[in-house]
């Protein structure tokens, strides 16, 4: 049996820059971008404002006092390296150690 004391909601970590080429192929036309430089560096820096203050922003910690947030897991296959666990939600976990030869 699993019982769940908190939430936590965490910020996704997010680019500061974006990578554009100076120029593409589309139907066998060359298109040049460099005419947008300018256009694409506002974007880029408006981007990385964003980013910068999505991702510094702290998870937000949700206590869960209800007696109906349990659940259950069950470990089917279990060794060194490798765990595979199946949930309540018909959900499948397969769990490999940190450092596991089968992450190779």
């Amino acid at each position: 049996q699993i019982k769940f004391d908190e939430g936590i909601i965490g910020t996704p970590q997010l680019t500061d820059s974006i990578v554009l080429p100076e120029k593409f192929e589309f139907f066998g036309q060359n298109i040049d971008l460099t005419p947008l430089s300018g256009i694409f560096t506002s974007i880029e820096n408006a981007a990385s404002s964003v980013a910068k203050t999505i991702s510094g922003q702290p998870p937000l910690k949700i206590p869960i006092s209800s007696d109906k947030a349990g659940s259950w897991l069950l470990t089917t296959y279990l060794d060194d390296e490798l765990r595979i666990s199946r949930g309540d939600g018909s959900s499948i976990f397969v769990l490999f150690k940190e450092g596991s030869t089968l992450l190779i």
